[in-house]
């Protein structure tokens, strides 16, 4: 395929264009409205595999998240999609039907978009390990949050060659506490080394990949219009997403928001996402967390989530995992590029009708609650299915495109630059 570039406004065009023709064939279909994070009673497994459930041994635990997405029609929202998402095989854990939209010039975004889960998901977790070995070391701390931002690049957008990479991660843990700086030292390198989600960041991850073409492996999943009513989505009473104000970090630099040139993108194309993870003091849920996140774009809005890592407490669990941001943010990401790419595709004329994704990962902690507790990210499945009339070779390099581009995926995959400090009483502990 010869290598073309074309100009964000043409890719915003042939979003309208598509976005109409859907509207076309479903008129008669109208559109659902969703929460952007609901409850399920059941949820719908990967078609594509056999969710499968570890059986650790030796004091360790193992979550195998699983998910599922889907394209949700709008015309004004081009990547608007749902995704489910569920730990195999765990009574404690609900499955949840999550919602991402992206923002852009000309939209605010109606749902969180796939980076801000991802990241929200990352500082949660860490902020979990830290909380749990703050009770397994007996150490007297008044409050503990997490900080974090993580950069972004794509590289040669709109072309053949168009790719996506996780650059670097900051997170930074913040305490409040009469302890020494040696315990506090200590215990930030015993929760990074307990964090999963931080290893399968720093480390390379073995990902399983396929690509299925017009396969019978849609289960009637076909998109249907949808739209976003609210920012606010309640359960069992309680308020779990909302749109906040900006965040301000104490120890994280937040730089101005990009903005884009509809006539341009430039190359590399490069931006940041921050989070803010703390406590949210439910003492029936002790590892309930509130998580402010924003991707550093313009019509990004700052998001207010919550997690809840409260394994092995007795009660309905009151929010979905941190893992289970980390993991359906990765799914999401990889839809929002299957969705550009095809706008690129579409151009030379292949046409891609729909795209679903679907993902297990596969988490692990080993001397669970010990002093020495070490979490990995074992393997990855990853499969991306495609529907459409073209030949099955284009069809392949254009998931193939959309796979490299997926920043979240290539920071999975590949070892990614960490950097965490730790700062006590305000300040930084060597």
């Amino acid at each position: 395929m010869k290598t073309q570039f074309f100009t964000l406004s043409t890719i915003a065009a042939l979003l309208i264009s598509a976005s109409a023709a859907y509207a076309q064939n479903d008129v008669n279909q109208s559109p659902k409205v969703y929460q952007i994070e609901t409850r399920l009673d059941e949820y719908t497994r990967p078609t594509t595999f056999t969710p499968t459930k570890a059986i650790p041994v030796n004091g360790a635990i193992s979550e195998n998240i699983v998910t599922t997405t889907q394209n949700i029609l709008n015309k004004e929202a081009h990547f608007l999609k749902k995704g489910l998402v569920k730990p195999v095989g765990e009574k404690q854990f609900s499955a949840w039907e999550l919602v991402s939209d992206e923002g852009g010039s000309g939209h605010s975004q109606t749902a969180p978009n796939p980076l801000t889960y991802y990241a929200a998901g990352a500082s949660s977790s860490l902020l979990t390990q830290v909380e749990r070995l703050i009770k397994i070391l007996a150490l007297d701390v008044e409050e503990v949050k997490v900080e974090s931002k993580i950069f972004f690049r794509w590289l040669d957008p709109m072309s053949d060659n168009w790719s996506g990479y996780t650059d670097k991660v900051i997170s930074n843990i913040l305490i409040k506490s009469s302890e020494s700086p040696e315990k506090i030292k200590q215990l930030e390198e015993k929760a990074i080394k307990a964090w999963a989600v931080g290893e399968g960041l720093a480390n390379k991850t073995t990902i399983d990949v396929g690509i299925l073409i017009n396969g019978d492996d849609w289960a009637g999943l076909k998109a249907r219009p949808g739209k976003v009513a609210s920012p606010i989505s309640i359960d069992n009473g309680r308020t779990i997403t909302n749109v906040t104000p900006d965040l301000n970090l104490q120890t994280v630099e937040i730089e101005k928001d990009l903005g884009l040139d509809m006539g341009h993108f430039p190359n590399p194309f490069t931006f940041s996402e921050i989070s803010l993870a703390e406590s949210a003091h439910d003492a029936t849920r002790p590892y309930l967390h509130k998580i402010r996140a924003k991707s550093l774009t313009e019509n990004y809005q700052t998001w207010e989530l919550f997690t809840d890592d409260s394994r092995g407490y007795e009660g309905m669990d009151k929010a979905p995992t941190s893992r289970d941001y980390f993991t359906v943010g990765t799914s999401f990401c990889l839809m929002s590029q299957l969705t550009a790419n095809k706008m690129y595709f579409q151009k030379q004329g292949i046409n891609i009708d729909d795209f679903r994704v679907e993902h297990q990962f596969n988490y692990q902690q080993d001397n669970f609650m010990t002093p020495t507790m070490t979490g990995h990210l074992d393997h990855v499945i990853t499969r991306v299915i495609v529907k459409s009339d073209a030949a099955k070779e284009a069809l392949t390099d254009y998931a193939k495109q959309a796979l490299r581009m997926c920043f979240a995926g290539e920071g999975v995959q590949n070892e990614t630059e960490m950097e965490s400090n730790v700062y006590l009483n305000g300040t930084i502990v060597k």
